[in-house]
């Protein structure tokens, strides 16, 4: 892994150091919540500029709506191969695809940083210098396994004065 790369997909990532690691997962949740916020604006801009007619009317005695975020669902999606496709309602369609990235980052971020305190208990009970390999699956970090670091291994100098005989 280069420096400034984070691992979004699944794989191994190994970490030389404890440091190291606190800084991967701090910036991949920097990443994640920063995400989050991005398409979070968005999606506001997009509920925005729904029309009014549109809108779901509220009643203050649903404690549904009270509790809920509004989710928009559009009408008019339809299977073509394996995907699903809204030609009729691209507003409220591309309203509903934002809010479930939304949901998926901040689930991520959720996760990120419970992982993060984790690290803290890891040091704590790891002492001395460690290897750290993550197990990150989707983007978020699920497991990790600890190796003592390899010692730079001493080097044998021989010496000594041969006589031939």
């Amino acid at each position: 892994m280069r420096p400034g790369e984070l691992e979004l997909g699944s794989g191994l990532i190994r970490l030389r150091s404890k440091e190291q690691a606190r800084e991967y997962m701090e910036a991949l949740l920097g990443y994640y919540k920063g995400k989050s916020e991005e398409y979070g604006g968005q999606m506001g801009e997009l509920l925005r500029t729904q029309r009014p007619a549109e809108r779901e009317p509220k009643d203050p005695r649903d404690p549904r709506q009270q509790k809920e975020a509004p989710r928009p669902m559009a009408r008019g999606w339809l299977k073509m191969g394996s995907l699903p496709v809204n030609s009729s309602d691209p507003q409220k369609a591309m309203a509903e695809v934002t809010l479930k990235i939304v949901d998926d980052y901040k689930t991520k971020a959720e996760k990120t940083s419970e992982a993060l305190k984790s690290l803290d208990e890891i040091e704590s009970r790891n002492p001395g210098p460690h290897n750290l390999v993550f197990f990150v699956n989707r983007g978020i970090p699920e497991a990790v396994i600890v190796e003592e670091a390899l010692r730079k291994q001493e080097t044998f100098a021989f010496s000594a004065n041969f006589r031939a005989v």
